[in-house]
């Protein structure tokens, strides 16, 4: 076992909690918001340079892009997490066989699931409830998002790999790269190339490539601690099965969204026709289910943002937690719990108001057509009813992935989505059509939330956080 005498390694058992995790957590928020910004920024340029159906065929993406990124994340979020136990025990090659492993089985996961989405993209679109004026949009981006997954999935598993080895800023620095980078070219491609929602795609992956370059730079560094080294780059079978259990817990939340949204997009197409009246926009007449699909999109980007805020807060308790946890220091893991829960609480509080005070203001961002903007504001109230208890549920779900606890991890994280949400999606929309598909985000928020609690209470009085 050999000990590592980096300072930033160091101080993930020494340092003071409280500074310690703001250390970490403030980096990863802003490397997640402003992730989730640059999407933001994708789907309010393209509302308003291209047009309202523009953004009901990027909502019809969602599923597949969810599934892509839950192959990635299947591989990211597991070697992290098994890399910062392994650096909490000291265990530098461990660390970097990890890294390397991660690596390859990123490639090769990547290129299978991107050639089989291309192979299948028309067909997997209109299961999804594409319509004959949606279609053309979904597709263009699609098509260029898949080519681009590989350098997708690299970047966000290597970036996360950076910041569980001990560098959250240099990882925060990749993701604001990759935000300036992606508004740059958005805006050239789309008002001074004209390209459409293909120019959204193109910057979207040439923006991601800028900050693989950035991670790939800092792991080839040989000043760098845990880095690619030629014997740690390879399939290790004993590691990978490590991986895929604790990895298991963030893939199956993505995908659950993954099923969760071609359920939304279904019910929103059946009910919305009936509850919305065909409309004339840009000289085509737009159905009331196309209209409540965008409208889904947009609430989808708003809401999406202040989750990507709260997983910040998860990630910066991740690497304290998962280190501590390996180093038996227990008392030092509740200690950031209770810090990450305390702020994951503050940020939902705050989301749940500024929807519900402000929402017209906030949905008029991303388009200029009053149909939309009104249903979209209606939409989100609803959906938000029960945000409150949103972060709660994410930073317990991220605690335990990250003490190795993969099947409490996966009970939490899939009963929201696969135990409640999904039957009442099926369920409330027979009663309340188009409010009833919003209400059944809020309805499971708070189920999701009491089963959480009841599963930390007793893992803190019995289980394995007992100090």
């Amino acid at each position: 076992m050999n000990k590592h005498s980096d300072p930033s390694l160091i101080s993930l058992e020494q340092k003071p909690i409280r500074h310690l995790f703001r250390d970490y957590a403030v980096p990863a928020i802003l490397a997640t918001a402003a992730s989730s910004l640059y999407n933001i920024i994708d789907r309010m340029i393209i509302g308003q340079g291209v047009g309202p159906l523009a953004i009901s065929g990027l909502a019809l993406t969602f599923p597949v892009m969810n599934l892509t990124v839950a192959f990635g994340t299947l591989i990211g979020s597991g070697s992290s997490a098994i890399a910062s136990i392994r650096i909490g025990e000291h265990n530098i090659n461990k660390a970097e066989r990890v890294l390397g492993n991660s690596l390859i089985l990123t490639i090769i996961i990547s290129i299978v699931t991107s050639m089989l989405f291309l192979a299948f993209l028309d067909p997997i679109l209109l299961f999804f409830k594409a319509s004959p004026d949606t279609l053309p949009y979904a597709r263009d981006f699609l098509k260029i998002i898949l080519y681009g997954i590989p350098i997708s999935n690299l970047f966000y598993g290597l970036n996360s790999m950076m910041r569980a080895t001990g560098h959250p800023k240099k990882a925060m620095v990749s993701i604001l790269l990759t935000v300036v980078l992606n508004l740059i070219f958005a805006l050239l491609f789309i008002f001074g190339f004209h390209w459409g929602i293909r120019g959204a795609a193109w910057a979207t992956v040439l923006a991601q490539a800028g900050g693989l370059v950035w991670v790939l730079a800092h792991f080839l560094n040989p000043k760098t601690e845990v880095r690619f080294s030629r014997e740690s780059i390879c399939v290790d079978w004993k590691i990978t099965k490590e991986v895929f259990a604790i990895g298991l817990s963030p893939f199956l939340i993505h995908l659950c969204s993954c099923v969760v949204t071609i359920l939304i997009n279904m019910q929103l197409k059946k009910y919305g026709d009936m509850d919305y009246t065909t409309i004339m926009i840009d000289g085509k007449n737009v159905a009331g289910g196309d209209l409540a699909i965008g409208a889904f999109g947009i609430i989808n980007s708003i809401v999406g943002f202040m989750v990507m805020v709260i997983f910040g807060l998860a990630h910066g308790l991740q690497p304290i937690a998962g280190y501590n946890y390996g180093a038996g220091r227990i008392d030092r893991v509740r200690e950031v719990l209770g810090i990450c829960i305390k702020w994951a609480s503050i940020v939902s509080v705050v989301t749940f108001l500024l929807c519900m005070i402000f929402p017209e203001t906030i949905t008029g961002v991303f388009t200029n057509d009053p149909q939309t903007t009104q249903l979209t504001a209606h939409g989100l109230r609803i959906y938000v009813a029960m945000f409150m208890v949103t972060g709660f549920q994410i930073v317990v779900s991220v605690l335990f992935q990250a003490v190795n606890k993969a099947a409490v991890s996966i009970l939490l994280s899939t009963t929201r989505q696969l135990l409640f949400l999904v039957p009442c999606l099926l369920l409330l929309p027979t009663f309340f059509h188009t409010d009833g598909v919003w209400l059944s985000q809020a309805v499971a928020d708070l189920l999701a939330a009491l089963v959480t609690g009841g599963t930390l209470v007793y893992h803190l009085r019995k289980g394995v956080l007992k100090g």
